[in-house]
């Protein structure tokens, strides 16, 4: 039953993924645009039980903010945009007594791992290099879960408090599994771009996917939740499935820019 779920939630996230990219444009941003308000919501109701009570109005303007710029692709306007963000925090900080200095911080945070780092994806025109990111983030999931359960002995003691399952054999085999399913994809699609180059992005995006979900895991860990939420059957919220794309996203723009 519980796989059944798992199965169904997968396909129906993993068939808007790919109608959204397959269509670009606005219709991607649009789609990563909600996807990334919905996990800025699951993280600033998480962090409620850290006693952080985030502006979520503010949380979400700032996204969109996000959002629309890397849309636009305007680097002017992102820093002039980042600017203006940074003093209305300051300024909403001093008029609001409703929140503490710890609660902007907690904002700034929101903001960075999820508006910054999910609205990179956005920027990424080529459509190529956005199904890479899918392959990469959960290629690395697959092998390194499939590996650890099968042949992992070697637990990694110092992620025992995060994860206790993790296991060297897992992360290795997380890493060469994204190492071979991109190169088969890099082949098939006929990438211009050295091999070496590809080989050295795709060991460094799979370290970048699995430290993605241990940052997840520790944040959950910490805030004593299982899931951010339960939108998607069987795995959870919207967080809880894009946390290996999240640290990638930004890394996969820079390496289109190569």
């Amino acid at each position: 039953m519980n796989l059944a779920k798992r199965l169904f939630g997968g396909g129906i996230i993993l068939f808007i993924l790919i109608a959204i990219t397959y269509l670009g444009g606005i219709y991607f941003a649009i789609g990563f645009g909600i996807f990334s308000c919905i996990a800025v919501k699951e993280l600033v109701n998480a962090l409620k039980n850290l006693s952080y009570n985030v502006p979520l109005k503010f949380a979400m303007v700032i996204n969109l903010f996000f959002v629309i710029n890397a849309f636009s692709n305007h680097k002017n306007l992102f820093m002039f945009g980042f600017t203006s963000i940074l003093i209305a925090i300051f300024v909403y900080m001093i008029f609001n007594k409703k929140y503490r200095m710890e609660d902007f911080f907690a904002l700034l945070f929101v903001v960075t791992y999820v508006s910054i780092f999910m609205s990179s994806a956005i920027r990424i025109n080529n459509k190529i290099y956005l199904y890479m990111l899918y392959i990469i983030a959960w290629g690395s999931d697959t092998f390194a879960y499939l590996t650890g359960s099968t042949i992992g002995r070697h637990k990694i003691k110092s992620l025992e408090s995060i994860s206790p399952h993790k296991t060297i054999e897992g992360f290795i085999g997380g890493v060469c599994g994204a190492v071979i399913l991109n190169l088969i994809y890099v082949n098939y699609v006929k990438l211009d771009k050295n091999l070496l180059l590809v080989i050295i992005f795709t060991i460094i995006a799979a370290f970048l996917s699995e430290t993605g979900d241990l940052v997840a895991s520790f944040i959950k860990r910490k805030c004593k939740i299982k899931d951010y939420g339960n939108l998607i059957p069987g795995h959870g919220g919207i967080l809880d499935r894009f946390d290996s794309i999240l640290f990638i996203s930004p890394c996969l723009y820079l390496f289109t820019l190569i």
